[in-house]
């Protein structure tokens, strides 16, 4: 007997920690893949943000923790030429805060790719991530922005 437990004894913290391993393990499969294409006023609208814009999506749930695995924005039936802005944002001790992009990050449809990679890697986000799209040309407005992204469990 093995630190002093019966077999059953054994036999029950084995499958214990089996369960918790399984768990754990059918986490990595992830989720179904968030896909969808938004129209919206993306030169003349207002984000959540209260910046000029509009709501993509948000990601997540509050008092939920996720690994973000990719956030890809296909920004290819937009007006070319125009410059796209990609927002993201979080609470940061409560507080709606812009963590992304840095000042001066924009894509420019017809010429950058299609699909902007905005999360190429694991990104843990606890709670809501928001993406809020720009566009500086008012022939954007009324268009559609698709979107995928990948998320698993922590």
């Amino acid at each position: 007997m093995a630190f002093g437990l019966s077999k059953p004894q054994v036999r029950e913290v084995v499958q214990e920690e089996v369960a918790d391993i399984l768990a754990q393990t059918n986490k990595l499969a992830g989720e179904a893949p968030g896909e969808a294409s938004v129209i919206a006023n993306w030169q003349s609208g207002t984000g959540t943000s209260g910046e000029a814009g509009a709501d993509l999506v948000s990601i997540g749930v509050a008092g939920d923790r996720k690994k973000l695995n990719s956030l890809v924005v296909n920004i290819g039936a937009l007006t070319a030429a125009a410059t796209i802005t990609i927002k993201l944002f979080m609470s940061v001790n409560g507080v709606d805060t812009k963590v992304y992009p840095p000042v001066g990050t924009t894509w420019t449809p017809g010429t950058d790719n299609d699909g902007i990679w905005v999360v190429p890697g694991t990104l843990e986000i606890d709670g809501v991530l928001r993406v809020e799209v720009e566009s500086d040309d008012a022939l954007d407005n009324g268009l559609a922005i698709s979107y995928k992204y990948d998320l698993e469990d922590m």
